[in-house]
C-alpha cells in the first residue's frame, strides 16, 4: 500500500493552529521510536492538522492503517456499524495463521460484532459486574499486604514485577481456577503471550503460545471433570436461553478474561505510580485527602493510561470523514490516547488533575467493546495504590527520571521497569 500523501505533511512549518510537525517523521508510525519518544505531541499535530490520517503500526509491515485522533471522533467511530472488528469472510492476515494463534481473534469477543458479540459478552460478564468485583477487594488487600511485606523489608523494589504484575496475575488465575500446581506454568505463558514475538523471538513466541493453549484446553478438561468455585466453571455450565459456550469459543474467552483482568491491570498499577512520582504536589494531594484517589485513577487512565487505542476496526465500505474518503476494507483505529487529551473535550488536557471533574475519558474504550475488566482494574488500582502510598510515605525512584524505558509496543503505554525505594 502507498503511504501518507506529501500534501498532509507540513514540513516542520508552524501552521496557523501552532501546531508544528518539526521532530515528526511522516508517515506517523505508531510503536516507533520517534513516536514512542513523545506520543503527545505526534497526538497533538494529528488533532489539529490530520485528523484522519493513513499511517502505519510499526510492527505491521507494508500495511497501512488510517488512524482517528480527536475525541469525538474516537468515540464515534467506536458505535458505528460500518467499521466491524470482524470483516465479511475474515481476513487474509487471519487465514495464514497457524490454529492456535487464530482462535484469539476467530473466536474472541474482542473480535466479534453484534449480536454474536451480545450474545458472547451475555455468558460472561457476571462474573465482571461491580457488586462480584467488589467481594474480590479483601483479597485484593491481603496479597498487597503479603507482597509489599518482603519489599518493603528490602527497602528496595521493582515494582512493575514484583508488586503491580503479580498482583493481578494472582487474582485472575484464583478467579479462573488455575490450581496452584499449575499457575507458575501458567503465569510464564501468559507473560511470553504479552512479550509478544520482539521479546521472545517469532517461533519461540509461536511456541510457548501453543504451550499455553494446549495448557488452558487441559485446564477446562479437568474443570469438567471437577467443577470448582471459580469462573472456568461457571463458563463450562453458563447457559443464557438455552445458549452455551461451545469448542474453542471456551478456550478464547479465557484469554480475554486474562487480558481483561491482568494486562490493563499490572500496567495502569505501574503507570499510576510513575505518573503520581512525576507530579508531587499532585501525590500530596492524594496523601491528604485518600478520598480523591477513585478519581485519581480516572485521571491517570486519561493523562497515562496503558491502553491507547483499540483493536483495528475495518472499514466494510468507503466512508468520508473530514473531506478523506477511507476505502473499504482499510483498517482503521481509534486513537484513545489522543482523544483523552483534546482540549475540545477536556479542559487544559495537558494537565495532570486527580480531582479532574468531569472526566469521560475513553481509556477502557466505549460502546459494546467497553473493556470487560474495567470493574476490576479500577479496584485492584485503588488497593494497590492505597496500601502503596499509606505504607510508603517515603516511596521514590530508584534510578534517574530519563532511565525510565518506555517499551515500542503500539497503542500501548508500558515501562520496562519501574525500580522504587520504599519506607518511610
Amino acid at each position: 500500500m502507498s503511504s501518507i500523501p506529501d500534501s498532509e505533511v507540513s514540513g516542520g512549518e508552524v501552521p496557523e493552529n501552532g501546531v508544528s510537525d518539526a521532530g515528526i517523521a511522516h508517515p506517523i508510525s505508531l510503536g516507533s521510536a520517534e513516536f514512542t519518544a513523545d506520543p503527545p505531541a505526534h497526538f497533538a499535530w494529528l488533532r489539529a492538522n490530520a485528523p484522519v490520517y493513513r499511517g502505519r503500526v510499526a510492527s505491521w509491515v507494508d500495511q497501512d492503517v488510517w488512524l482517528l485522533s480527536r475525541y469525538e471522533d474516537c468515540k464515534a467511530l467506536l458505535t458505528d456499524e460500518r467499521f466491524p472488528r470482524s470483516p465479511e469472510g475474515g481476513s487474509a492476515m487471519t487465514e495464514e495463521m497457524p490454529e492456535h494463534l487464530r482462535l484469539f481473534t476467530s473466536a474472541s469477543l474482542l473480535y466479534t460484532d453484534d449480536p454474536e458479540h451480545r450474545r458472547l459478552r451475555k455468558l460472561v460478564a457476571k462474573p465482571f459486574t461491580l457488586r462480584a468485583i467488589e467481594r474480590l477487594g479483601e483479597r485484593v488487600g491481603e496479597l498487597a499486604d503479603e507482597l509489599l511485606d518482603e519489599l518493603e523489608a528490602r527497602g528496595r523494589a521493582e515494582l512493575r514485577r514484583e508488586f503491580a504484575l503479580p498482583l493481578p496475575m494472582t487474582i485472575i488465575s484464583e478467579m479462573v481456577g488455575v490450581p496452584a500446581s499449575q499457575r507458575k506454568r501458567f503465569h510464564h505463558g501468559i507473560e511470553a503471550l504479552f512479550g509478544g514475538p520482539a521479546e521472545n523471538g517469532q517461533q519461540a513466541w509461536e511456541d510457548e503460545v501453543k504451550a499455553l493453549v494446549d495448557l488452558v484446553r487441559e485446564l477446562i478438561e479437568q474443570r469438567r471433570n471437577s467443577p470448582g468455585e471459580d469462573i472456568l466453571t461457571g463458563l463450562i455450565q453458563a447457559e443464557e436461553d438455552g445458549d452455551r459456550l461451545e469448542g474453542e469459543e471456551l478456550t478464547a474467552m479465557v484469554f480475554t478474561l486474562v487480558t481483561a483482568g491482568y494486562e490493563t491491570t499490572y500496567n495502569l498499577i505501574t503507570n499510576a505510580v510513575v505518573t503520581l512520582l512525576d507530579h508531587p504536589e499532585q501525590l500530596a494531594r492524594l496523601r491528604d485527602d485518600p478520598g480523591l484517589l477513585p478519581g485519581a485513577i480516572e485521571e491517570i487512565l486519561r493523562y497515562a493510561g496503558p491502553v491507547q487505542g483499540t483493536e483495528a476496526l475495518t472499514a466494510a465500505e468507503d466512508v468520508t470523514w473530514h473531506g478523506r474518503t477511507i476505502p473499504a476494507g482499510s483498517l482503521v483505529l481509534p486513537l484513545l490516547g489522543s482523544a483523552n487529551r483534546d482540549p475540545d473535550a477536556f479542559e487544559d488536557p495537558e494537565a495532570f488533575d486527580v480531582s479532574r471533574e468531569p472526566n469521560r475519558h475513553l481509556g477502557f474504550g466505549h460502546g459494546a467493546h467497553f473493556c470487560l475488566g474495567a470493574n476490576l482494574a479500577r479496584l485492584e488500582t485503588r488497593i494497590a495504590l492505597e496500601k502503596l502510598l499509606r505504607r510508603n510515605p517515603g516511596l521514590a525512584l530508584d534510578v534517574e527520571r530519563d532511565e525510565l524505558v518506555v517499551e515500542q509496543v503500539p497503542l500501548f503505554v508500558r515501562y520496562r521497569e519501574l525500580p522504587v525505594r520504599l519506607g518511610h
